[in-house]
């Protein structure tokens, strides 16, 4: 992905990136961004989905002094900022029909007047836009403009799910865990064991690479002893409950989840939690062994 990334960024065209969230959409257009001829001019990052129409209108164009209630002074646009760079259009489907179509002007024409004005201005940007939404579906309803996806898409990058590239998980932690040194250099670094990162690897992360790097920041701050083990480790990370399965499996990880959580709450006295369970000693450590909650703790 990284290097088709680093072969669109030296072709001043427009890149649509595509994903769910969380899966570091902005990461993706600000490399492209770093990686290509542009970089260094400015990157101007705008969000469709914070702006009502006008105030989306005025904030990408600017407006003139006067142009409406309120605007004492000339103001620039995102278009004029980025000028020579790139424009980042995050959650670009959140935009408008109205909207839509003054876009769709300035990345074909690279022209367009403030708001309040009629000078026509011209601009020099590469347009980069990310979405989450399923454009297809949103086309055939007529909620975005197939002309303008068909500007936006000169080339896509498809970004999968942290699910599907569980392999870059030890990479992102080893990442995170550098920057937040780097931000926090008076806290004693912190490592993870190999168990904690079995476990992180094994979770299925819906929010994806932003819920990781939520993750790692609270343990790296948290964590007393600066070793993270499996059993620190957040309950919805180690909840063991599948995404699929039979309903053998779903009691099975149920079940799974109840004796770990448990057991940290007990800081790993198994009698202790055996008394929380309702269970006898006996009992709980039959399904200690019957689930090998020994290794799920290292």
């Amino acid at each position: 992905m990284a290097e088709e990334a680093r072969k669109l960024a030296s072709i001043p065209r427009p890149i649509l990136i595509r994903g769910e969230r969380g899966t570091g959409k902005e990461l993706m257009a600000r490399f492209v961004h770093r990686s290509s001829d542009r970089a260094e001019h400015p990157y101007v990052v705008v969000n469709c989905a914070a702006f009502q129409e006008e105030l989306f209108v005025a904030e990408m164009f600017g407006h003139e002094k006067g142009a409406f209630t309120g605007a004492t002074q000339e103001r620039k646009g995102k278009l004029e900022l980025a000028d020579k760079g790139t424009l980042f259009l995050d959650e670009v489907a959140n935009m408008s029909r109205s909207a839509q179509e003054k876009l769709l002007r300035v990345i074909e024409y690279q022209k367009f007047e403030r708001v309040g004005g009629n000078k026509t201005l011209e601009v020099d940007v590469r347009v980069i836009a990310a979405t989450n939404c399923p454009l297809e579906e949103m086309m055939s309803k007529g909620d975005f403009l197939p002309d303008l996806y068909d500007r936006l898409c000169f080339a896509e990058l498809q970004l999968p799910p942290l699910r599907k590239r569980r392999e870059d998980i030890p990479l992102l932690i080893e990442h995170f865990v550098a920057q937040l040194h780097t931000e926090i250099p008076n806290l004693e670094p912190t490592t993870f064991t190999d168990g904690s990162i079995d476990e992180l690897q094994a979770y299925h992360w819906p929010g994806n690479i932003r819920q990781l790097k939520n993750v790692i920041e609270r343990l790296y701050v948290s964590d007393e002893d600066k070793v993270v083990h499996s059993s620190e480790l957040p309950l919805e990370i180690t909840s063991l409950e599948p995404l699929d399965g039979s309903f053998k499996d779903k009691v099975k990880a149920f079940e799974q989840t109840l004796l770990l959580s448990a057991l940290k709450d007990a800081k790993g006295n198994q009698r202790s939690a055996a008394k929380q369970l309702g269970l006898s000693y006996d009992q709980f450590r039959h399904y200690y062994k019957k689930y090998g909650l020994g290794e799920l703790l290292a």
